[in-house]
């Protein structure tokens, strides 16, 4: 009896394990080591890899915040969320030297940068940073200034025509994909033999 459910726990151990995604950094590196084109790119499945947070301040309600987004007040003040948390599948809708829009849902997108070398993570970035927009920031919101030391590293970020405030915890969101989609675009490659002249 004992070997018996030492046994069913090795199958359901196994069954397990092959169940379980593997997820890996999208690197230049890996985009060459697969020799991937620009439409084998698009059909990969990414995720995100950490919290994504995107925020502004809501002026008409009725007409300015999609059905999906979260409403949230603060300090007297409506704001609308848009949360993308760590893993939310998404797709690439186009491709730029070091760069990547990926949407993680029909209106949208996110911009992935890396800097260009290799082995170099895709990051997310804001489109928009620096002393300038802290200002801009704290005279269009005034809710801001309690966390003014966040601004300077988050920036802002223009999402479905409407300019968001972005957070983000300490460990900076990159783009994952998912290794059986790799595979999936690997099994579709195939080696061409060639067609040799008739002696």
């Amino acid at each position: 009896m004992k070997s018996i459910k030492i046994f069913l726990f090795f199958i359901l151990a196994c069954l397990l394990a092959s169940c379980t995604r593997v997820y890996v950094p999208y690197t230049l590196q890996l985009q060459e080591e697969y020799n991937l084109t620009d439409e084998e790119v698009k059909q990969l499945q990414f995720y995100v890899s950490d919290k994504v947070m995107l925020e502004r301040e809501i002026v008409d309600v009725d007409k300015r915040v999609s059905k999906k987004h979260r409403l949230k007040k603060i300090e007297d003040k409506l704001v609308d969320q848009i949360v993308f948390r760590p893993f939310t599948p998404g797709v690439a809708l186009e491709l730029m030297p070091y760069m990547l829009r990926v949407a993680f849902e029909e209106d949208g997108y996110l911009t992935f940068k890396s800097e260009g070398e290799p082995e170099d993570y895709f990051y997310f970035k804001s489109d928009r940073y620096g002393d300038s927009i802290k200002e801009k920031v704290l005279s269009y919101c005034s809710w801001f200034s309690l966390i003014e030391d966040e601004i300077f590293s988050n920036g802002l970020v223009t999402y479905n025509i409407n300019e968001y405030w972005v957070f983000f915890p300490e460990t900076r969101p990159h783009l994952l994909v998912d290794e059986e989609s790799l595979e999936k675009i690997k099994e579709q490659q195939r080696i061409v033999k060639g067609i040799k002249q008739k002696k």
